[in-house]
């Protein structure tokens, strides 16, 4: 028999074979490497691609809102999306969207009000590793996060799931494979200027594991930032091993190691004309990261270089980097 094809609507239950937090004592982040198996799947990837992880609700929050409703959980019911049959609290665990729990639960019939429910969507991950390391595994940079959500601290469903919840070998990590449509790796000549704080960097853990084994000859960059060095440094040892064989370069931004907060747009800024050499040789430049901040000021710093090092107009400035864009050698992966 072949093997039953891995989609979004039929995912695969991978399990969590490592589970390692990143961070030293004294770190004021909780960021996490996991490795999943995946024996007996069909999902193929390559570096730059996603795994879209479905994750599911504390049973803390199921067993409240049963309560409320005043159902046990073990009621049959019909998932209002895919027709599916299945238990109440299997619903609400894996289905259910339960910080958006609609207003009028009483007095409406239940399959009314499973209706009314946002669906618990999936969240994206960017792959760490390549497949040539382990052709049955994969791994993934989580990192743990909280927020304000109606009065009340909440945390990532996803990540707290994945790094907490979860049981090492044992719990079903429902995932699909994402492809990338381009953020991926151009030929093993093209020089690479990968640009990524915090969890940013896990794509570029697989761009150099892949480029590693094909000993590619074009250059290889990499800006990293986080917190603090001693205790935010992921994946140091394999970061310091390349950079110790010449086949990285390696440039770091650690916003609190210093009075004055230095981030990865600063060490743009500072290793301008190099830069600006690496994208007049034809070399790639990637983006990682966050979106509403990080992502604009690398950009902005990378439109202050073609203005100094290029002589070129703030206009044209702006038409070199919208070019590059177009011509996939400015290619970005943000969230």
């Amino acid at each position: 028999m072949g093997l039953t094809e891995t989609t979004r609507k039929n995912p695969f239950p991978a399990k969590i074979t490592e589970r390692t937090l990143l961070n030293k004592e004294g770190s004021t982040k909780r960021t996490y490497h996991l490795t999943l198996d995946l024996t007996g799947s069909d999902i193929s990837y390559k570096v730059g691609d996603s795994l879209g992880i479905f994750p599911e609700n504390p049973s803390n929050q199921v067993k409240k809102l049963l309560n409320a409703l005043k159902k046990t959980g073990q009621e049959e019911i019909t998932d209002p999306r895919s027709g599916s049959q299945m238990t109440l609290e299997h619903f609400f665990t894996t289905k259910a969207n339960l910080l958006r729990i609609p207003l009028n639960l009483h007095e409406t019939p239940l399959q009314e009000i499973l209706s009314s429910f946002a669906p618990l969507l999936p969240r994206f991950y960017s792959i760490a590793s390549a497949p040539s390391r382990a052709t049955h595994t994969v791994d993934l940079l989580i990192a743990t996060f909280s927020y304000m959500h109606e009065e009340s601290e909440q945390e990532g469903i996803t990540s707290k799931f994945l790094t907490e919840t979860a049981e090492l070998h044992t719990t079903p990590i429902y995932i699909f494979h994402h492809p990338t449509p381009s953020f991926t790796l151009p030929t093993p000549e093209t020089p690479i200027l990968m640009i990524g704080p915090g969890t940013g960097v896990a794509p570029y853990r697989a761009f150099l594991q892949e480029r590693e084994r094909e000993n590619a000859p074009g250059e290889n960059w990499l800006i990293f930032g986080e917190r603090n060095r001693t205790i935010d440094f992921y994946y140091e040892s394999f970061f310091r091993s390349l950079q110790k064989k010449e086949f990285l370069r390696l440039d770091l931004a650690f916003s609190r190691d210093q009075k004055e907060k230095v981030y990865v747009q600063h060490k743009l800024l500072e290793k301008a004309p190099d830069i600006w050499q690496l994208i007049q040789s034809g070399g790639t430049v990637y983006i990682c990261g966050d979106a509403s901040r990080m992502a604009k000021d690398v950009t902005a710093a990378l439109h202050t270089i073609a203005e100094n090092q290029g002589n070129l107009s703030p206009l044209e400035a702006k038409h070199f980097i919208k070019k590059m864009r177009r011509d996939k050698r400015l290619l970005m992966d943000v969230y």
